[in-house]
C-alpha cells in the first residue's frame, strides 16, 4: 500500500497550471497504477526455448541489443515493455565476453519494467516456462 505522504511528495501538486485544481488522492494514485511498474529475477533458467514463447507472447521480436550499461546487458524491447538480461538465452552469449561458457535457455539475471498489465504478463509467463527461478523482487529491478 502506498503511503499518502509518499504519494503527495511524487504528484508534483505545486507544478500546476493558474486556475487548475489541486489532484486527488483518487488523481494520484490512478497515475501511479498507470505509471511504469517493475519486477526482477535472479539466475532464471528457462525450459528449452521457453524464453522465446516468452517474447512471442509478448510480442518482442527475438534480437536483443547488447547494453555496456551495469556491466553489460542484453536489452530486449516490446511496444511498452523491457526486457534485459545478463545472459542471451536464444545464443546463450554472456554479457561480457570470457567470463562463462555460453548457455542457451540460462537468463542469468533479469529485470522487466513497463506498463503494468505488461509487466504482470511477463512474470505470468517467465513463471509458466521457467524451468529455476533463484529469487525475485517484484516491484523493482533488484538484480540488474
Amino acid at each position: 500500500m502506498i503511503k499518502l505522504k509518499n504519494l503527495l511528495k511524487e504528484s508534483y501538486v505545486w507544478e500546476r497550471k493558474f486556475g487548475e485544481k489541486l489532484p486527488t488522492l483518487a488523481d494520484v494514485q490512478r497515475k501511479k497504477l498507470t505509471e511504469a511498474k517493475k519486477h526482477g529475477f535472479d539466475l532464471t533458467d528457462f525450459k528449452r526455448n521457453g524464453f522465446k514463447q516468452l517474447l512471442k507472447a509478448l510480442k518482442i521480436k527475438p534480437k536483443a541489443e547488447h547494453s555496456d550499461r551495469s556491466g553489460g546487458s542484453w536489452e530486449w524491447k516490446g511496444n511498452g515493455i523491457l526486457i534485459v538480461t545478463a545472459n542471451n538465452p536464444i545464443t546463450g552469449e554472456y554479457a561480457v565476453e570470457g567470463r562463462r561458457k555460453n548457455e542457451k535457455d540460462y537468463a542469468s539475471y533479469m529485470g522487466i519494467e513497463g506498463k503494468p498489465d505488461l509487466v504482470q504478463q511477463a512474470v505470468e509467463l517467465i513463471h509458466k516456462w521457467a524451468s529455476y527461478i533463484k529469487d525475485e523482487s517484484p516491484g523493482k529491478r533488484h538484480y540488474i
